[in-house]
Order: C-alpha cells, then sequence, then structure tokens
C-alpha cells in the first residue's frame, strides 16, 4: 500500500483530533492543531505538524517542536491507526520530523516513550536514538514509566 506525507492542513483539523483520542495522542482539541497552522515564521517555538495519507484516509500524523534558543527539537508524538501499521508509515513520519528539524536548525531531537511500546523503541533505535534516562510514573492510564531517548539530527 502506497502513502503520502505531507504538512498538516485545515482539511485535517477534525480528522487528527479524533485519530490522536484512538491511539493515546496529545489529547490536545482542535485549536491546538490550528495554531499550529497559524504560527508566525519567527515565532520562538516553532512546531511541525505532518499527516499521512493512505488512499485518501488519513493513516497517521506526527508533531515536532523546537523553541529556537534550544539546540533540541522534540518529537511530540507519532500516531499511526491501527488499520496503517507495519507498513512504514511511522518510520517515514520520524524520518520527516527529523529532516524538518534539522532544516529549523536542531541538532538533536528528543522523545519519550512508554517503557512498554517495544515497537515504538524498536522504530526510533533504527533512526539512532539511544536512551538518556527514565521519567517514573510519567503517563497515566494505565500509570507507566517513560524512557527518555534523543538522537542527532541527520545532516
Amino acid at each position: 500500500m502506497s502513502f503520502l506525507i505531507r504538512p498538516l492542513s485545515a482539511e485535517d483539523l477534525d480528522r487528527v483530533p479524533a485519530l490522536a483520542a484512538a491511539s493515546e495522542g496529545p489529547r490536545w482539541i482542535r485549536s491546538d492543531y490550528e495554531g499550529i497552522l497559524l504560527a508566525e515564521p519567527f515565532d520562538p517555538l516553532q512546531r511541525c505538524g505532518l499527516v499521512a495519507l493512505s488512499d485518501g484516509n488519513l493513516s497517521g500524523f506526527a508533531l515536532a517542536s523546537w523553541l529556537r534558543q534550544e539546540t533540541a527539537a522534540e518529537l511530540e508524538g507519532v500516531f499511526v491507526d491501527r488499520a496503517y501499521r507495519r507498513q512504514g508509515i511511522g518510520a517515514a513520519l520520524v524520518g520527516a520530523c527529523m529532516a524538518w528539524a534539522a532544516n529549523a536548525g536542531a541538532t538533536i531531537v528528543r522523545l519519550e516513550v512508554r517503557t512498554s511500546n517495544a515497537p515504538a523503541l524498536a522504530l526510533y533505535q533504527r533512526y539512532g536514538f539511544s536512551t538518556v534516562g527514565f521519567r517514573r510514573a510519567y503517563y497515566s492510564v494505565p500509570v507507566e514509566d517513560a524512557v527518555l531517548l534523543e538522537a542527532p539530527v541527520p545532516l
């Protein structure tokens, strides 16, 4: 199956929050995603929203951010609809976020992930992420630790 990765657009603003809610994504509301579209290019906090489309259907999305005075960008989340997993969509979204971070000016990317999320940990390791710490009881429902990961951005 083929898919397309593109920037978040206004037409995605109803579908992305629904996918996030179904896949433990950030509990943002529509206006949070609108803020990504309305940001000014010189705002201190830069955000990237990317979506994956498979046969016209929203199959995944990713969010990243970078605070200009920091060296590290943050991969805030990568979410793939269960029906579209194991098709390379998550990897493509991670790669696109890493490229965005490099173009923005970051030198490393950081993220956190549930300790039990073995598929995500394996994906991030393929992109050069390594463990730099843990946050105890970071997640709720269920309560779980987070693994802190970081990787250099591609040059």
